[in-house]
């Protein structure tokens, strides 16, 4: 009678031993296919002055495409140098999930988040198109996103990043020199607007101005002014917050998107843009 073989306890332990599952897994990794990126339509670099600071900041806006007609847009902030260590390292970012809808881009998802240090501040404001309401969730620690308020949609209610790209595509208001838009705001904490009025062509470009509520400048209205080109797309920005005059320039890495923003391939984007 045959007894049977027992292996050592260690044997499965030899290298030689775990080469075949080694290969198969290699094997795996290579003919899978790698998740695919979100494509990147447009990404701006703008470096940041303060007084003698020239870098005190740098900022960055993207907007990526998520599907056919879905995208999101984001803006983060980071402080530098010595503006660094005085701000505690803050961090700023403003992110936008949205879709085409009604010949327009509307938010879906906007989230407002400050860093410094460790502490997180965190508003994701939810827009519910199906049951006509806004609701507006912020961070806890230790509890996650409560429901803090929420409000009736009675009209179209645009955050920054979806008022900007409709603005360049045409879509809320003129664009010509002298003319004002008002889009309205997230009505919160209190019921808000944001005009924009644009100047003529001039050898520079066009010179614009965004007036809006911001937590920087209190409880008065901020004004924001650009030099824009022919694409609306900045290229010199500065505001003055409790006297101090803040520059930005736009980095010669950034991305712009082609005229006509035809890269958004959104129904009727490409005859909005050429009015």
């Amino acid at each position: 009678m045959l007894k049977p073989q027992l292996r050592r306890p260690d044997e499965s332990l030899r290298p030689g031993a775990a080469l075949p599952c080694l290969a198969l897994w290699l094997l795996v990794m290579l003919v899978s296919p790698a998740p695919a990126a979100e494509p990147l339509l447009e990404d701006l670099h703008y470096q940041l002055s303060v007084l003698a600071w020239q870098d005190a900041a740098r900022a960055r806006l993207t907007l990526k495409s998520l599907g056919p007609g879905r995208f999101v847009g984001e803006v983060t902030g980071e402080t530098r140098g010595f503006i660094r260590a005085v701000t505690g390292e803050r961090r700023e970012r403003l992110e936008t999930e949205m879709v085409w809808r009604d010949g327009r881009l509307v938010p879906l998802v906007y989230r407002e988040e400050t860093r410094r240090g460790k502490k997180r501040g965190l508003k994701e404001y939810r827009f519910d198109y199906a049951q006509g309401r806004l609701v507006l969730w912020e961070w806890h620690d230790g509890k996650g996103l409560l429901q803090k308020w929420q409000t009736y949609l009675k009209g179209p209610i645009y955050d920054p990043l979806t008022a900007f790209y409709n603005y360049r595509l045409g879509l809320l208001g003129p664009t010509h020199a002298g003319g004002t838009t008002v889009i309205p705001g997230v009505p919160y904490p209190r019921p808000e607007t944001m005009e924009v009025r644009l100047g003529a062509r001039t050898g520079g470009g066009r010179q614009a101005m965004v007036s809006l509520a911001n937590p920087l400048f209190g409880d008065a209205r901020g004004q924001v002014f650009a030099q824009v080109d022919e694409a609306l797309v900045p290229q010199q920005v500065w505001t003055t917050v409790y006297g101090i005059t803040i520059r930005g320039q736009i980095l010669p890495d950034s991305v712009l998107l082609p005229p006509g923003l035809k890269e958004l391939q959104l129904p009727g984007a490409g005859t909005a843009a050429s009015r």
